[in-house]
């Protein structure tokens, strides 16, 4: 997606290590123009899937999530972080380790939300080590549901998320692929 590039290139910030800030565009102060072009844009490739779910992780890729499950016609559903009185106390678990906070977490989904019937898309902001994503479809797989697939705005193909869920036979699209990072300077494929 030619825009979502543009905008790494022109507005992106490199952070300490390979850290991609877009935040001012993405999941922080978000382009809503930009978040619909780009739920489209994903929806489009997963057309034709049987997609019944669209599942994300609390909490930058729940804007995203939302603007594709709209293109798919799908209800979003996003795994919390944190367990608040506002869940069902009957969930599935899935622990889940932060690249960029260096934080582990567990990820909670109401058994009531995804089902053994569910195709699911998994969608996220950014690919990076995948371990959000692996956690994600480690919760699809405990409710018996099917994977259609990954859909991210941006993968970091420096990083071994995209490789490790491809060999696994795991569908991965992306927007934007980063890959790599020289000093301040962020080099797309």
């Amino acid at each position: 997606m030619e825009e979502l590039k543009r905008r790494i290139l022109n507005e992106a910030v490199v952070g300490e290590g390979d850290i991609i800030h877009v935040d001012m565009f993405l999941n922080h102060c978000m382009d809503m123009g930009l978040m619909e072009r780009m739920g489209d844009a994903l929806a489009k490739r997963f057309r034709g899937e049987k997609i019944t779910k669209v599942l994300t992780a609390e909490s930058s890729g729940i804007a995203l999530a939302c603007f594709v499950a709209r293109a798919l016609g799908v209800p979003a559903v996003y795994a919390k972080r944190f367990r608040t009185g506002y869940i069902d106390p009957e969930v599935y678990t899935a622990e889940t380790h932060s690249f960029a906070l260096d934080k582990t977490y567990t990820l909670r989904v109401s058994k009531k939300y995804l089902t053994e019937d569910d195709v699911v898309l998994v969608v996220d902001d950014i690919l990076s080590n995948g371990q959000a994503v692996l956690s994600l479809l480690e919760l699809v797989s405990k409710a018996g549901g099917e994977v259609a697939g990954v859909a991210v705005a941006i993968e970091k193909a420096m990083r071994d998320g995209g490789r490790v869920l491809r060999r696994m036979g795991v569908r991965v699209e992306a927007l934007a692929t980063v890959e790599r990072v020289e000093g301040d300077r962020i080099i797309l494929q």
